[in-house]
Parts: C-alpha cells; sequence; structure tokens
C-alpha cells in the first residue's frame, strides 16, 4: 500500500514505516499476549521525536487510529491498533544514568530491565516493574507499583521530567515548571507520545534478601492470619507477593498451592527477622536467595510471565483486607473453573502485599494517579493458547473478581487512603469502566488538561479522558 503522503514520509523519517508483509511488520504487531495483537495497517519505528511527531502528522491526514506500544505487554490491548502503531521499541529503548544528580535518562520504548542495569552500575535504583521486561512507559504512566514501592512511592512519584509529542505533533518538555498542568496528568494518564523519561535514582545496597516460600492450602487459615498480621507492622523495606496457581485440571483435593515470594531490602539476617510472623506460618519448603544481587530481583517473575500464548488477566482492590472467607470462596470458584476448562494451561491469582505509607503520604492532587488506597491488590489470571477460548477465559476471570468485589468494600472513585480508592490499580483493569471513577476528584482537572493538549481526544486507547468543553 502507498500513496504521496506516504512515500513522502518515508523520504524524510530517520526510522522506518512497515505494511503487512514488509520487514519488521511481525515483529512490530507481536504483543507479550498473542490474543492483544492486531494487524495493523501501518507500523513506524521511529528514532527520535521528530520522527514521532512526523508518523501522528501522517496518522492523523490519514485518518488513522493510533496507538502507542512500548514494551507491549497491556493485555487491554491498548497498544495495538488497525490502524497505525507508533512502536518505540526499536529504537527509543536506551537508558542513561546521571550518577551525580542521580537521574535516569529513559527512552520511552525502554525496558525495566535496561533501566534496573543502568543505575546499579552507579549504587542506584528506582522503582520498577516487577518483571523487568515490561515497557517503562506504560507502568509509569499508570502509576507503576514495585518491590521498591514501600520506601519511594509509586513509579510516577518518581518522575522528574518527560518529553512528550503531542496530538498536533508539537515537541514539549514537561516537569513542574515547565507545562507543569501537562506533567502533572501525565503521572497517572496520558497526552501524547512520551519519547523519554526522566526520574529519580534512589541509593540501592547491592544485594538485597529474597526467599520463596511454599505453603499448603490445608493451613489457609493459619496463612492469612500470618500474612495479616505480618503486614500490620510492615516496615518500608519489606513486600510479598503470594498466590494460588494451577497448571492446567487439578484433581488434588487440597487444589492449588500457595507459593510466596518475600523480598527484604537488606540482609538476610535482618529478612529473616522481619519476616519472623510469615517463617511462624510454617511453610513446606524454602528456596532462599540470601545476597542476591538487586539487579536480579526484578527478573524473578520473568518465566512465569513469558512472551507467546494467549493471556487473560484482571485486578481487584482487596479492601480492607484479605479474609479467610474470601480466600475459601475464590479458591473454590477458582477449581470449579479449571475442571470445566480443560484448555486453560495455566490459571491463578496473585496477591501484593506493598506497603503504602510512602504512596498514601502523597497529597492526591499532587498528582493524577489516585490509587492511593490502602487495599491489597490482586491480579486474576488464565493462560492458554486456542483463540476460541479468548471470551471463555475473559468470563471466568470475570466471575473470580466478582468473588472477590462481593465480599470487599467496593469504590466509588479513585481516592487516598481508607476512604476512597480505586476498584483495581488501573494498569491491571483491561477494561476500564470509567476515567471519572478510576481519576476520581482529579477527573475534572484532568478534563481541563486534555482540552489545552488534545482537544479532539486522538489519545483514547487507555481510560479515555472527555475533554472539557470549550470556554467562550
Amino acid at each position: 500500500m502507498s500513496s504521496p503522503a506516504l512515500s513522502e514520509l518515508k523520504s524524510t523519517l530517520s526510522g522506518e514505516i512497515v505494511g503487512p508483509g514488509e520487514e519488521g511488520y511481525d515483529y512490530g504487531i507481536a504483543r507479550w499476549s498473542d490474543s492483544c495483537s492486531k494487524p495493523a495497517t501501518y507500523v513506524a519505528f521511529p528514532r527520535n521525536a521528530e520522527d514521532v511527531a512526523a508518523v501522528i502528522n501522517f496518522g492523523r491526514s490519514e485518518g488513522l487510529e493510533l496507538a502507542i506500544c512500548g514494551g507491549g505487554h497491556s493485555w487491554s490491548g491498548a497498544s495495538s491498533t488497525t490502524g497505525l502503531v507508533i512502536h518505540l521499541g526499536k529504537y527509543l529503548n536506551t537508558t542513561r544514568c546521571d550518577p551525580e544528580e542521580r537521574l535516569l535518562y529513559v527512552g520511552g520504548g525502554a525496558l525495566w530491565e535496561t533501566v534496573d542495569k543502568a543505575a546499579y552500575e552507579h549504587g542506584l535504583a528506582t522503582v520498577g516493574g516487577t518483571v523487568n521486561h515490561t515497557g517503562v512507559g506504560g507502568l509509569t504512566l499508570g502509576g507503576g507499583y514495585g518491590w521498591l514501592s514501600g520506601r519511594h512511592g509509586v513509579t510516577s512519584d518518581n518522575l522528574v521530567q518527560i518529553t512528550v509529542v503531542l496530538a498536533s505533533g508539537e515537541i514539549v518538555t514537561a516537569s513542574e515548571t515547565e507545562h507543569p498542568d501537562l506533567f502533572w496528568g501525565c503521572g497517572g494518564s496520558n497526552f501524547g507520545v512520551v519519547t523519554e523519561f526522566v526520574l529519580k535514582a534512589h541509593p540501592q545496597r547491592p544485594a538485597v534478601f529474597v526467599t520463596i516460600l511454599n505453603f499448603p492450602v490445608r493451613k489457609l487459615e493459619t496463612f492469612i492470619e500470618g500474612v495479616e498480621n505480618w503486614f500490620e507492622t510492615v516496615t518500608p523495606d519489606e513486600a510479598c507477593a503470594f498466590g494460588f496457581t494451577q497448571g492446567g485440571p487439578q484433581t488434588s483435593p487440597d487444589g492449588p498451592s500457595i507459593q510466596m515470594i518475600y523480598f527484604y531490602n537488606g540482609s538476610s539476617e535482618d529478612g529473616r527477622k522481619a519476616a519472623e510472623k510469615l517463617y511462624n506460618i510454617g511453610p513446606t519448603s524454602e528456596m532462599p536467595f540470601n545476597e542476591l544481587p538487586y539487579v536480579q530481583l526484578n527478573s524473578m517473575m520473568n518465566q512465569a510471565s513469558a512472551h507467546g500464548g494467549r493471556k487473560y488477566m484482571k485486578g481487584v482492590t482487596v479492601q480492607p483486607k484479605l479474609t479467610l472467607e474470601t480466600a475459601k470462596a475464590l479458591l473454590a470458584t477458582m477449581n470449579e473453573s479449571v475442571k470445566d476448562n480443560p484448555g486453560f494451561l495455566v490459571t491463578g491469582c496473585q496477591f501484593e502485599y506493598v506497603p503504602k505509607s510512602a504512596i498514601t503520604s502523597v497529597p492526591l492532587e499532587s498528582t493524577a494517579f489516585t490509587g492511593r488506597g490502602t487495599g491489597r491488590e490482586c491480579l486474576l489470571f488464565a493462560m492458554y493458547t486456542d483463540p476460541s477460548l479468548d471470551t471463555r477465559a475473559r468470563d471466568t476471570i470475570r466471575d473470580w473478581s466478582h468473588v472477590l468485589s462481593e465480599r470487599s468494600t467496593i469504590a466509588t472513585h479513585g481516592g487516598k487512603g481508607d476512604e476512597a480508592y480505586v476498584p483495581s490499580y488501573t494498569n491491571y483493569d483491561p477494561e476500564p469502566r470509567s476515567a471519572a471513577l478510576a481519576f476520581g476528584s482529579n477527573y475534572n482537572r484532568l478534563r481541563e488538561v486534555k482540552r489545552r493538549y488534545d482537544p479532539e481526544n486522538v489519545w483514547r486507547k487507555w481510560y479515555p479522558i472527555e475533554p472539557a468543553p470549550l470556554t467562550a
């Protein structure tokens, strides 16, 4: 497919733009989950912000829907389209560390692995994804939880500056002093193509304590009580994630096992003391990493979250805490679903217990991100390969989410602390119900930002914000 406009674009780009059958196209539409791949009309691989501006202008002149792809992990499909994909991952994927200023200059298509490595060389770190082949852009613009959130907040709390290409093609630098309204809005949402993020880096010890603990489901009551007990006195340097996972149909009366990964940003001796309440539950086995290089921490879940296959996932915020009744109901529903769906290869749930004090200490109005509640994040998932199971997977995970939401306090709007919180972490929800619900009291201000920087609502693939009406 060619046109004078396309030929002109190709002659000016320092990157590339390709269509079906051309070199790079299959890479350009591939996604972490095969169920999120779409046959784009074009895929552009820009090398710089000027390329991005030219691609945006071309796509809009051709009437094409635009999608932005960084790491391609979005299971909502937000990084895919049948129109024009602006793929940042091929060229805009590097990270540079300024150790003197403790800043990280990160390309819009970079993966967290590159950030972790660049910072680690200088004894630094920032709040990054717990799976290091995740893209920096999506995680950051959606808030971003990580192992260091207990100490340093969400990723967007560590944002210092961004370079954004607007729908108009204008290239803008935004920070607290330049275009502060745009900078505020991108601390939890998206108003353009971010080609560079500048993030704060923090001093980080070279090795941390991590251990993987396994518990039998027959100890579920003791387990839930012990975890909640530990979390009541958790320190900012701890966190854990645990889940019930099944590899296809399971006939065992115990159902799935409970596996926990525990993190302590300190020595193994201090970590074991901090985790005493978890050890007292009585794990059946342990795989300790007493001196794990920090740079390896965010790769520990990579295998379980590998590329390929089809996946459906959905998050739910459990508030105020996980109860035995809720856990039992979820496990029973999961067991029945797996028996009825032998095509599901892996199913399960993961609860994330990250200290929220650093997150809730940030004033709600200081960034657009409103996931500052005190609940526990839960991610429900099904992995499979048969495309005919897409609808069944979605319906199954929805059913599981209802089991949780029916037994937890339901949010009415985004907010902070115990009184107001979002029903699920926005990066974990593939089916955004309402931007007004997700952003709560910040939504009206976001609409004003939208009116100024994207009045035609070009960027609407993820929690679309309705621009405020123009004033006379």
